[in-house]
């Protein structure tokens, strides 16, 4: 098999299989690219079978292969294929389980489900079960003479700063450092990639920023989110203010998964997911 660097200028190609396709977060091109950097993402193309893989800790793994017309014969095969060079899958969507179950042992793997929400509970958080959010969010506003941005070439050198000083302080943290490789490449080529994205200030400086890009018809995924926590409420305005100005043209908002952590996983609870998204190893 011809395997491959995985580029900007892949995404064309990479793209035939993958546009407006699935709703989850790891099968998009940006995924894909983000981790790249620190996973040495491949891929290769044959008969009609888009695979995908990479390198977690030195183990080589695997995404679910996607065929170009959704044969579904072709994945089966393509799955055994892969298995046959001792290769583990991983966020294998739940619509391939459906049909890989009875040739193959799955394992869900509740660490790596999606976090799925209305958009415009985010973009407006109304109702009592967003109280909590709300008031921070109205803390914000009483508190800081603050302003909303669309990322663009004005102000992604900001944002990179932004980056860079976030990341700072966490160097200890492993999964962090590799995402920072990720976003500095995201942030190299932000218009290539045809994302969308805000940032918010206070004082004329980045305080928080958040990135994504619209999945599907009706489904749009925040790829990145950070802010700084001395502002209290910044990580509560990005994130309302990125599902208001950046996606008023989806229903759902998919803010990926939790990757284990209890942390993360409180927080995304807490924003009321109206469902997830499951997936599956092999």
């Amino acid at each position: 098999m011809n395997w491959k660097r995985l580029l900007t200028e892949s995404r064309a190609e990479i793209n035939e299989f993958l546009e407006n396709r699935f709703e989850t977060s790891d099968l998009n091109f940006t995924n894909f690219y983000l981790w790249s950097f620190s996973e040495n993402i491949e891929y290769a193309i044959q008969d009609d079978v888009l695979y995908i893989r990479g390198y977690y800790e030195g183990k080589e793994y695997y995404f679910a292969p996607i065929s170009r017309e959704r044969n579904q014969k072709k994945i089966i095969d393509a799955v055994k294929w892969i298995k046959n060079q001792n290769g583990k899958l991983v966020f294998i969507p739940e619509e391939y389980a459906q049909f890989l179950e009875d040739d193959f042992e799955l394992k869900e793997e509740r660490d790596s489900f999606d976090y799925i929400y209305s958009r415009e509970d985010l973009a407006f958080l109304k109702g009592r079960k967003f109280s909590s959010k709300k008031n921070k969010v109205n803390k914000f506003i009483k508190t800081y003479e603050y302003t909303y941005e669309k990322i663009s070439d004005i102000n992604i050198e900001e944002v990179r700063a932004f980056q860079q000083k976030w990341s700072e302080n966490r160097k200890e943290d492993e999964i962090i450092l590799s995402e920072t490789l990720g976003i500095e490449g995201v942030l190299n080529n932000y218009e290539k990639l045809k994302l969308r994205g805000g940032v918010l200030k206070v004082d004329n400086r980045i305080v928080a920023y958040a990135i994504g890009e619209k999945l599907t018809e009706n489904m749009g995924v925040v790829h990145i989110e950070k802010g700084d926590f001395e502002y209290m409420g910044s990580y509560q305005m990005i994130n309302m203010l990125l599902a208001r100005e950046e996606f008023p043209d989806v229903e759902f908002l998919n803010r990926e998964d939790d990757f284990g952590s209890l942390g993360l996983r409180e927080a995304k609870l807490s924003y009321q997911p109206i469902k997830f998204l499951k997936k599956y190893s092999i």
